[in-house]
């Protein structure tokens, strides 16, 4: 077929060729060492093609982000269990995990008998190492404040979670240190996933060799020693010994990296590519034209904010900083922006999680200050001005890469500055990196862009990281006494609905204080080629790669 091709085609030159213009020294590991890739019943004479952004870090599993990683590190690894579309559990390497009357105590067995993909055991001690390399606060995993809430965390300090209590091969327990009734939603994210013994160095930390060339128990795994072949595509096949509920439907996948979505498009309508899970918004118009029936939109778990910094006319938690917060907001016609510019492949948010999630809901109190609204916006900042003027020769700015691409950030700065009567600007960026840098050492003076996109399908997971006094991803400081103590009051709460309502009290201060605008939520175009069936997405809005079939 025109769009598969076979792994002795990848691999004859164009591997070699990525090798050397990388410099890639591949580590030694065992992962494919006794499961030939011309072993009968790996079927992996043909590949589905499928486009993808690299991965900005490693494959570590706690170390990957949510943007380039999770696809791979879904397919690499299986934890103690996974999600559903719908957003229910299912196990996978668990048996049971049984939380005490307070959801302080989680009792977790595991099946017995199985191998990661190099044959080794996996036990009880596979999870405990990986949970404990990923919170080690030398690490800086990306994904260490999952780990928050057990015993002995610790994001400044070396030590082991000192909560993780081994009873046998297959059974330990986890302490936490208050409720956490969201816990086994939380354990469905790769962070927990076990890791083989060979991964860890005699430290007890995983190698940056691991990185690069992971393997564990999972539906998938390298099709070879190098198969991450950087700036080019990243390869898996079905991994023979995985026997959990996500069993590979297909003989393998090369994943494509791309940098440009237009080009990718162009690649799945000529036919040079299978599936494209992320389709640029230009082709919203042409898509179903031009790949009929062969296409998904369903709503992601993308959100976009806009982070205005703490300090001088806007800071947090002042009857000014509340006021011009507010009059920013209410200046921001959103609706028309996605109308015109996103071709309605963004929705326009309404609170701060997203409608993948149960809790989510457009009826939340005080989210009017979420619309355009310019004459009330108007007003709030002539508020503001009694109370500390705005200089003539101010200006409210937005920073945003020099790419191009955020057209409508002049439109949001056009209609914030006529409205309020104030100059406004775009500070411009060498690329989202740069600005993420400022972020990171503290020197932006602008406001800036945010996408957040949650670990598993809970109001906690978006709700403390960003906002939460210390959150781990709390880059503008805010920190509230009364919103600190509604989320702690909800993540006690066992009952999903009972806990979805106390959450949405906590945004309903988050709506008074607006640490950050919420602007939109992002859908999911997804397209695929004749040559696949079965493509489905997640909860996410990703596609679903294990269960796509070749026609």
């Amino acid at each position: 077929m025109q769009i598969k091709q076979t792994l002795a085609q990848m691999t004859a030159g164009v591997a070699l060729a990525a090798l050397a213009a990388t410099g890639l020294v591949a580590c030694s590991s065992p992962a494919t060492s006794d499961q030939s890739l011309n072993k009968p019943g790996n079927s992996t004479d043909t590949l589905i093609n499928a486009a993808a952004t690299e991965p900005e870090r490693s494959l570590i599993p706690a170390d990957s982000s949510y943007s380039s990683g999770a696809t791979f590190v879904s397919l690499l690894f299986s934890g103690l269990s996974y999600l559903n579309p719908d957003g229910t559990i299912v196990n996978e390497l668990a048996t049971a995990v049984v939380p005490n009357p307070d959801c302080t105590e989680y009792d977790i067995q595991i099946r017995s008998g199985e191998v990661f993909s190099d044959g080794t055991k996996l036990k009880s001690d596979n999870f405990i190492r990986a949970w404990n390399d990923a919170a080690r606060a030398s690490n800086r995993r990306l994904k260490a404040g999952l780990f928050e809430p057990i015993e002995g965390f610790s994001a400044t300090t070396n030590q082991d979670l000192t909560g993780l209590q081994r009873l046998s091969d297959t059974h330990f327990k986890v302490h936490l240190t208050q409720p956490t009734c969201d816990f086994p939603m939380r354990l469905t994210d790769p962070a927990f996933v076990p890791l083989p013994d060979s991964a860890f160095d005699s430290a007890g930390n995983v190698t940056s060799g691991f990185g690069e060339n992971p393997y564990g128990y999972g539906p998938y795994m390298l099709a070879r020693e190098g198969a991450w072949e950087h700036g080019i595509q990243l390869t898996l096949v079905p991994n023979t010994r995985y026997h959990g509920p996500r069993q590979a439907q297909n003989s393998g996948l090369a994943f494509k990296f791309y940098h440009d979505p237009e080009q990718a498009y162009e690649d799945l309508t000529s036919g040079a590519l299978d599936i494209d899970e992320e389709l640029p918004d230009s082709a919203k118009d042409s898509f179903t034209e031009q790949l009929q029936d062969r296409t998904l939109t369903v709503s992601s778990a993308h959100v976009k904010f806009l982070a205005i910094p703490s300090s001088g006319h806007f800071a947090l938690n002042t009857d000014e900083g509340r006021l011009r917060r507010a009059a920013v907001s209410q200046a921001i016609n959103r609706e028309d922006i996605v109308k015109r510019f996103f071709n309605g492949t963004r929705e326009v948010a309404t609170d701060f999680v997203t409608p993948t999630l149960a809790g989510h809901t457009a009826k939340l109190p005080g989210n009017e200050v979420l619309t355009y609204r310019p004459d009330v916006a108007r007003s709030l900042w002539d508020q503001a001005n009694q109370i500390s003027p705005w200089q003539e020769g101010d200006t409210f700015t937005i920073a945003r890469p020099d790419n191009g691409l955020n057209a409508w950030i002049d439109v949001a700065l056009g209609t914030i500055g006529s409205t309020l009567g104030i100059r406004t600007a775009g500070k411009s960026y060498l690329d989202q990196r740069a600005i993420d840098m400022a972020v990171t050492r503290g020197d932006i003076d602008s406001a800036f862009l945010v996408d957040w996109q949650s670990p598993y399908p809970g109001m906690h997971s978006y709700l403390q990281p960003w906002f939460a006094t210390g959150g781990y991803a709390n880059s503008i400081g805010y920190s509230a006494p009364d919103f600190d103590a509604a989320l702690n009051h909800a993540r006690g709460v066992s009952e999903d609905a009972a806990a979805n309502r106390e959450y949405q009290h906590a945004e309903a201060i988050l709506l008074r204080d607006l640490p950050v605008l919420p602007l939109w939520h992002a859908k999911s175009l997804i397209g695929w080629s004749p040559q696949v069936k079965d493509v489905e997405s997640n909860w996410r809005g990703s596609v679903q790669y294990w269960k796509v079939a070749e026609n």
